[in-house]
């Protein structure tokens, strides 16, 4: 009997061995939590405005849409309501423009009074946007009094995005512009970092509400117009069609540019003629730099969320051996690259990691995840009140940083 209450007893410390957390996962859960509250404190005015030290302590949609989207991940109702109030109430373009896509930019004016400095939307921005929207309306998330709904809102934004920011190429294929204000026949200037095909994938199995505010609108409400029927039926296939070409696109440039052979990198920036077909554009960047870093975890929530097939092959099969090689040869991955590989910087960026931390995650390589998760680690410090990804103030670094860890976490859902 005392032998098998030893047995017993070994096989059950075994056990609690097994169950132990990994001690990465332990310090990755720890920064993402201490970092949100400093950024919550540091970057969130009480009004919900996202304050950016580079815009002279203004704020343009994309930072709004990063809060709504981090709140969401980090479960975090009181601070989404702050975002989206100040979100809605300063830079939807609903009052001056019959749209509900956002301004870009917010700051203070040459009178010294603070308001929209670049009516103008930016695409990146208004996807997050109704993506956090989405999010919170599947969490059971209710808006503030006299605010729009979640899901309505978010369906506005979709309506508008696909009115105001895709166009249709002559051969039939649908292709996202950087704004409201692009070019009006090809070719067209194209960011492949805007591309967020697991949004479009929700966005098509989440139709809007079939009605709006209407009558019933509280009291003090903005009244919106009504949501016509054929917006209501079209946007699922539009948004469909948009997941496709944006495939299509992806794996051109996943070839190369022009000429010029890839190695698995995308540029920030390039151009697009009516064939389809996409080359470099005049006085743009086309390095894998500060805007294209943000492709592959874009790319990544497809293939983690839905299994898309195409987003995991243009990771895994160039994308992320390349930067391995580069992290086995040299030990470190450096912030920008040349479209064809080559160094354009000598240091490294928080930023970066989590782009290939989410290639890794997405492509199965959960060693080469750990290792990156690691190194964004390596970034992270705290200092008083303060926890933050490279630099306090940098605004950009700690909201990528964070949204790297947290998809590492399972955060990112």
């Amino acid at each position: 009997m005392r032998k098998i209450h030893l047995l017993l007893l070994v096989l059950l410390s075994g056990l609690c061995l097994a169950c132990q957390l990994d001690p990465t996962k332990v310090r990755v859960e720890r920064a993402l939590t201490a970092s949100w509250q400093s950024y919550c404190r540091h970057f969130i005015k009480s009004d919900g405005q996202v304050v950016i030290p580079e815009e002279g302590g203004g704020t343009i949609s994309e930072a709004q849409a990063y809060a709504l989207l981090r709140a969401v991940w980090a479960n975090d109702a009181t601070v989404f309501n702050r975002v989206y109030s100040f979100t809605y109430e300063k830079l939807s373009r609903v009052r001056t423009h019959g749209d509900s896509l956002l301004a870009w930019r917010w700051g203070r004016l040459p009178d010294g009074s603070w308001g929209v400095l670049d009516a103008n939307s930016a695409t990146d921005g208004d996807l997050d946007y109704a993506l956090a929207l989405v999010l919170a309306h599947r969490l059971g998330w209710r808006a503030p009094p006299g605010l729009p709904d979640y899901r309505e809102e978010a369906h506005r934004v979709q309506t508008d995005i696909l009115a105001k920011e895709v166009v249709v190429l002559p051969g039939g294929d649908l292709l996202l512009t950087p704004g409201n204000w692009h070019e009006l026949k090809p070719p067209y200037l194209v960011n492949p970092s805007y591309f967020s095909p697991a949004a479009y994938r929700l966005f098509a199995s989440s139709p809007g509400a079939t009605g709006s505010q209407g009558g019933t609108a509280p009291v003090g409400a903005v009244r919106e117009p009504p949501l016509r029927d054929s917006e209501l039926t079209n946007n699922p296939s539009r948004w469909s069609r948009l997941h496709h070409s944006t495939y299509k696109l992806l794996g051109q440039l996943a070839q190369g540019l022009e000429g010029q052979t890839g190695v698995g990198l995308f540029p920030d920036w390039c151009r697009v003629d009516a064939a389809g077909r996409a080359a470099p554009a005049p006085g743009k960047d086309t390095r894998f730099g500060w805007e294209a870093v943000r492709l592959p975890y874009r790319l990544a929530l497809d293939g983690l969320w839905f299994k898309e097939p195409r987003a995991v092959q243009i990771l895994a099969d160039k994308f992320l051996p390349w930067f391995k090689s580069q992290w086995q040869t040299r030990g470190r991955l450096l912030a920008v690259y040349n479209f064809d590989g080559s160094p354009a910087v000598d240091y490294e960026s928080p930023v970066l990691y989590a782009g290939v931390l989410a290639g890794a995650l997405a492509a199965g390589d959960g060693d080469f995840a750990h290792q990156m998760a690691l190194k964004i680690l390596s970034f992270y410090h705290e200092d008083g009140d303060r926890a933050y990804f490279e630099a306090p103030g940098h605004y950009y670094a700690n909201n990528w940083a964070w949204l790297g860890l947290a998809l590492y976490a399972g955060w990112v859902k």
